[in-house]
C-alpha cells in the first residue's frame, strides 16, 4: 500500500467519523418566531355636575342673582384631559319667557352666564366654544351661575324651570 492509498483511508476515515458525529450530534441554529398582538386604547370621557338642581328663588325683574362659593362643581370622572361645552334648551314652564343669549334681556326674557370657568361665557340653545379646558381624568373644578332677569315682565309668573346641560369632549 502506498501513500497515496494511506492518505485516501485516512481521508476516507475522517469523512465517515465526521458524517457520523454530525448524524449523531445536532447542529443548533438560531431561530426566531413572534406573536401577533392586537390591543384596543379605550379612554373615557365621564362627565359629571353637583348639584343636579339649584333654586334661584324669587327674583325681581330687572336683577341678577349668582351662586357664590363654587356651589356647582364640574367632574371629570373619565381618564383622560376634557373640554367642557355648555348650552340651555330655553324652555321654561312657560312659552312667555324667553332665552336671551348675551346678557341683555328685555320683557319677559333671561340670560345665564358661567363664572369661575377658563372661559366664562353667556349661556346660549347651542353648545359654542369650551367654558372649560383640559380638566384632567379624574379632577373637578368649582364654579357658580349668574342669572339675570329681564327688565320688565308682563305678569307674576310661577316658579319656572329650565335645564343646562354640560358637554365632555377630549382635550
Amino acid at each position: 500500500m502506498g501513500w497515496n492509498e494511506t492518505s485516501q483511508n485516512i481521508l476516507v476515515f475522517i469523512f465517515i467519523v465526521a458524517t457520523s458525529i454530525v448524524l449523531l450530534i445536532p447542529l443548533v441554529w438560531a431561530n426566531e418566531t413572534s406573536i401577533s398582538v392586537t390591543f384596543d386604547p379605550d379612554a373615557t370621557i365621564y362627565i359629571d355636575i353637583t348639584p343636579k338642581t339649584y333654586d334661584f328663588g324669587s327674583v325681581q325683574a330687572g336683577q341678577w342673582e349668582n351662586s357664590t362659593g363654587s356651589t356647582f362643581t364640574l367632574y371629570n370622572n373619565g381618564t383622560i384631559p376634557i373640554d367642557t361645552q355648555i348650552k340651555t334648551n330655553a324652555t321654561t314652564d312657560s312659552s312667555q319667557l324667553t332665552l336671551d343669549a348675551d346678557g341683555s334681556p328685555t320683557t319677559d326674557a333671561y340670560s345665564f352666564r358661567t363664572s369661575g370657568l377658563d372661559s366664562d361665557q353667556y349661556i346660549t340653545t347651542g353648545y359654542a366654544g369650551d367654558v372649560d379646558t383640559a380638566l384632567g381624568g379624574g379632577a373637578s373644578k368649582g364654579f357658580d351661575l349668574s342669572f339675570n332677569l329681564g327688565d320688565s315682565l308682563t305678569q307674576n309668573f310661577s316658579t319656572q324651570r329650565t335645564t343646562i346641560y354640560l358637554l365632555g369632549s377630549l382635550s
